[in-house]
C-alpha cells in the first residue's frame, strides 16, 4: 500500500513539473538589439505521454545569424535558404531520446536584429518549432496576430522578445507587451501559460496534501 501511495505522489510531482512550464519556449527569451545571445529551446515534456525523438526549429527571416549547439547524444542537421549556405532556414536535433516526463534544453547562439525601439516598447520574433515524438508530434507554431488573444493559443511558437533593457524586462515579464509584423503593442502577460499553471498548481494542493497524509497513515 505504501508503495502505491508513493507512486501516486510521484505522479503528482511529475504533473506539477509539467504544469510549471507546459510550452516549448526560449530561455532566456528577452534580448537587446544587436546582442549576441546564448539561449535555448526548453522542452518541458513529451507529446501526450510519448518520448521526444526530434526537435526542428524554423528561423525567422529577421534572424540572419544563428548556430544550433551540440546536445549530448543528439545529432544536428541544418538546412539553408539558398545554395550560398550563408543563411539558415531551419535545423533539427535528432537521434536522441527524451523521456516524456523529462525536460531538456536545446541551445543556440544567435545575433539579435538591431531593431529600432525608439517608437515602440519591444518587438517579438517567433521560432516555429515541431516536436517529434515516438507517437505523434506537437507543432509549436501558432503566432498571435492583432485579433488573437495569445493566452488562448494552445501551442504558441517560442518567442524572442527584443527590448531596450533585457534584465528589466525579464524582471517585469508579466507586464510586457509583444509586437511583431503581424501583431500590435497591446500589453499582456509575457508568460501567460505560467499564470495558468500557477492556478492549476493551487487547485492540486488539496489533493497532493491528501495523498501525503494517506502515505503517512498507510
Amino acid at each position: 500500500m505504501k508503495s502505491s501511495s508513493c507512486k501516486l505522489i510521484a505522479s503528482f510531482l511529475v504533473l506539477v513539473s509539467q504544469l510549471a512550464d507546459a510550452h516549448v519556449s526560449l530561455s532566456p527569451k528577452f534580448a537587446e538589439p544587436g546582442q549576441n545571445l546564448s539561449t535555448a529551446f526548453y522542452v518541458p515534456h513529451g507529446c501526450n505521454g510519448s518520448a521526444t525523438i526530434a526537435l526542428t526549429a524554423t528561423v525567422p527571416e529577421s534572424i540572419t545569424a544563428i548556430s544550433p549547439q551540440a546536445v549530448t547524444n543528439w545529432t544536428i542537421s541544418t538546412n539553408y535558404k539558398d545554395s550560398t549556405n550563408s543563411s539558415i532556414s531551419n535545423f533539427t536535433w535528432s537521434g536522441g531520446y527524451l523521456k516524456p516526463t523529462d525536460a531538456l534544453s536545446f541551445p543556440v547562439i544567435l545575433s539579435v536584429p538591431n531593431v529600432n525601439l525608439s517608437n515602440k516598447q519591444n518587438e517579438t520574433v517567433y521560432f516555429p518549432v515541431i516536436q517529434v515524438c515516438e507517437l505523434g508530434s506537437t507543432n509549436w507554431t501558432a503566432i498571435p496576430d492583432s485579433s488573437a488573444n495569445s493566452e488562448s493559443i494552445a501551442h504558441p511558437a517560442p518567442a524572442l522578445v527584443i527590448v531596450s533593457n533585457a534584465t528589466q524586462a525579464a524582471a517585469s515579464s508579466t507586464n510586457i507587451g509583444h509586437s511583431s509584423g503581424n501583431s500590435s503593442n497591446t500589453a499582456h502577460s509575457g508568460d501567460a501559460h505560467s499564470s495558468d499553471a500557477s492556478i492549476a498548481l493551487l487547485d492540486l494542493v488539496p489533493a497532493m496534501t491528501a495523498f501525503g497524509v494517506l502515505a503517512l497513515v498507510i
